[in-house]
């Protein structure tokens, strides 16, 4: 249940930032979730990289099929793919990636400063 509301909350955000900053602000986006929301590394990565996957496939998907394919068709070309569906998938699966990379930034920072917090008790008391 805690991974469907990361993966949702980071969909959320990822969308939100995109209105207003570049493509990679979906690491951040990844980010502040993972930041907030405890969860360990493996979990972390899953929810940024659903999240932001499944966003960016519904994305490519709505503007691949607003223009008719035309765009997504010469690009799957280029990449030697023989149809425009499998360019959406690596459009999804690219920024699944950097999406949860930067959850499992996120994940990992909390885990330090968790870590310090009982290291520092556990010699101090």
């Amino acid at each position: 249940m805690k991974l469907l509301i990361k993966l949702v909350f980071t969909a959320i955000i990822a969308y939100l930032l995109q209105w207003y900053l570049p493509w990679w602000s979906v690491v951040i986006a990844g980010f502040l979730v993972s930041l907030i929301l405890s969860s360990n590394g493996l979990t972390s990565f899953i929810s940024g990289f659903l999240g932001v996957g499944i966003y960016w496939f519904i994305l490519a998907y709505m503007i691949d099929s607003t223009t008719n394919s035309i765009l997504t068709e010469r690009v799957s070309a280029i990449f030697f793919l023989p149809n425009s569906f499998l360019m959406i998938l690596l459009t999804a699966a690219i920024g699944g990636l950097v999406g949860g990379l930067g959850a499992l930034t996120g994940g990992q920072l909390r885990e330090l400063f968790r870590k310090t917090r009982k290291y520092k008790s556990k010699y101090h008391s």
